[in-house]
């Protein structure tokens, strides 16, 4: 891939690809006939992935893109609808002319919408892997916390959201700069320069903050509960090879100390 100099001294890495609903941005690394795809986490871009991208490139050919309204990518014209998502993927990867051995990796809400494409194109898809998966049944936790403890739990991403998206939408997204480079995922990981402006300026866009709210809400209707319920129940993914990866309890109690406040009982429940 070739890499050119782009504005503010950022090392350029992607390319775009114009899908009809949106120009969405993407970078391939390795070769093979085997072809990982990563989708991210809601609110962030395949920057995130591209350190860890280039050490699976050295067996395969792997693919990271940003959704769009993300990074690079244009907004869609498309409904927020996890239908929708994995759709646009399908269009990408028929543009790249990848049709088949696809193991998909997803991360939090990318793990959502892996499984929805492999719901929908099963016959392209060779397995699946999940990283904190997230999924449309957030009212177990409402069930079980309390107002508070469901407030501080994070689980509910809307409010902080929207803070956001007010906040970037002013023109102020600058100001959060300085914040987020102190938290996840800047918290686990010293990115590389050009990963990590390219992070931190789409993390400071409205446009974000607009998508994640989208796709938030799409992902937890009635309407989508109920389709990808009746799709793993049926069990059109009984066959298909599933990893599911998630954080050791011990991390995650850390987790909500540091980032929500929570007292260590409270954090454990």
């Amino acid at each position: 891939m070739p890499i050119r100099p782009g504005r503010v001294g950022i090392v350029r890495t992607m390319e775009k690809i114009d899908i009809g609903s949106a120009k969405i941005a993407y970078r391939r690394f390795g070769s093979g006939e085997k072809t990982f795809v990563i989708d991210t986490a809601l609110g962030t871009c395949s920057a995130e992935w591209w350190h860890i991208a280039d050490r699976i490139g050295r067996n395969a050919q792997v693919l990271v893109y940003d959704r769009a309204g993300y990074g690079e990518s244009s907004v869609s014209v498309l409904e927020r609808t996890p239908g929708n998502v994995a759709a646009e993927l399908k269009m990408l990867l028929d543009q790249l002319r990848i049709e088949r051995n696809i193991t998909l990796i997803g991360h939090s809400q990318g793990g959502l919408y892996a499984v929805q494409f492999a719901l929908q194109y099963p016959e392209m898809v060779d397995g699946l892997i999940l990283l904190d998966p997230a999924t449309p049944f957030d009212q177990e936790f409402r069930e079980s916390l309390s107002t508070k403890e469901y407030k501080q739990s994070g689980v509910d991403k809307t409010a902080t959201l929207k803070i956001a998206q007010v906040v970037t939408s002013l023109g102020l997204g600058f100001l959060l700069k300085s914040l987020l480079a102190k938290s996840p995922p800047f918290y686990y990981h010293e990115f590389a320069p050009d990963a990590k402006e390219y992070l931190l300026r789409s993390l400071c866009h409205r446009n974000t903050y607009r998508t994640s709210l989208a796709e938030y809400a799409f992902s937890h209707s009635d309407a989508h509960k109920k389709q990808i319920s009746e799709g793993v129940s049926s069990g059109a993914l009984r066959n298909l090879p599933i990893k599911i990866i998630t954080h050791a309890s011990d991390v995650y109690v850390k987790e909500l100390e540091v980032f929500g406040g929570m007292e260590t009982e409270t954090a454990k429940k």
